[in-house]
């Protein structure tokens, strides 16, 4: 019996922690909802936005983006990291750009990202 709590205890932790996930605008953390058509997280999405800020020495980005419908996101503004560094190289504030996404160990990361004509 007393295993039996553990489990259900477990299950309804489990089940709270299953939306918690990323980083978002300015870095509050919100959940992460990715959609999918099997109920699975979606592995990877691709976006277009507008860099506001680089921060290569920490590996990020911020950028303003259009609504990615793939994760349920509306448009906004936050921080991304990148997978690599070198992805942000010849990357500035103003450029308008497209990227991917892919679901990384600690949430979502830009794989590639390339200007796209203002």
């Amino acid at each position: 019996m007393k295993n039996m709590l553990w489990l259900g205890l477990f299950g309804i932790i489990g089940m709270g922690m299953s939306g918690v996930g990323q980083a978002a605008p300015d870095g509050a953390a919100v959940p992460l909802r990715v959609a999918a058509a099997d109920g699975a997280q979606a592995a990877a999405a691709s976006a277009v936005g507008v860099v506001q800020q680089v921060k290569p020495e920490e590996g990020k980005v911020k950028i303003s983006h259009e609504p990615i419908a793939a994760l349920g996101w509306p448009a906004m503004t936050m921080y991304f990291r990148v997978k690599d560094k070198a992805v942000l190289e010849g990357i500035a504030a103003g450029d308008r750009v497209r990227f991917d996404l892919e679901k990384g160990a600690t949430g979502l990361v830009i794989t590639r990202m390339e200007k796209m004509a203002k």
